[in-house]
């Protein structure tokens, strides 16, 4: 029997990654790295997209609030002349319950919901919702005995979009100081 000491034993080299190992596992590393950033991207962007349209719907719906709370409470809505149909029309003007002259209106190049007071010139207009792509105001009349026309309610639609995601907001109003009751 032969008796091995400790400092004979082979001693076997220490070997590293070789260079085309390397590489490999680089390449892999880069290619992970690449699809985790895309993903990351992509998800930031349908984020920023998600929080757009809730932005603009919001806008749309706290407009949409607004203008059906001034219908009903207001001392007058001006009907356009009946010289055709009052169907989709892009303005709406009147008198609220504390005498201020106001208009909604809907720019089309802009696609923005506007607010204009008419009583104070100097001021500016103001934006009430973005990215609408459409906004309408519908307009039911009736002739009294004298044959003065009132309102007897406004339909309003409001469409939002923001990319992908569209939302039509509708609701109406009938303008309670005109009413008539028997």
């Amino acid at each position: 029997m032969r008796i091995v000491s400790p400092t004979h034993r082979v001693k076997k080299a220490r070997r590293g990654l070789s260079l085309a190992e390397v590489m490999i596992s680089l390449a892999i590393s880069a290619m992970l790295l690449t699809a985790v950033a895309a993903a990351f991207t992509a998800s930031s962007d349908a984020i920023e997209i998600n929080d757009q349209f809730f932005r603009a719907s919001q806008a749309a719906r706290v407009s949409m609030t607004q203008i059906l709370t001034e219908i009903r409470r207001a001392n007058a809505v001006q009907a356009p002349l009946p010289t055709g149909p009052q169907t989709g029309l892009k303005s709406l003007s009147l008198w609220t319950h504390d005498a201020k002259d106001r208009t909604y209106s809907y720019d089309v190049a802009a696609q923005k919901l506007k607010l204009i007071t008419n009583d104070v010139l100097t001021d500016p207009d103001y934006t009430l919702a973005s990215n609408c792509t459409a906004a309408t105001f519908d307009f039911d009349t009736f002739a009294d005995g004298a044959g003065v026309r009132h309102v007897s309610r406004v339909a309003v639609t409001i469409t939002v979009r923001v990319d992908k995601n569209t939302i039509r907001l509708t609701g109406s109003a009938a303008p309670r100081r005109e009413q008539t009751w028997q």
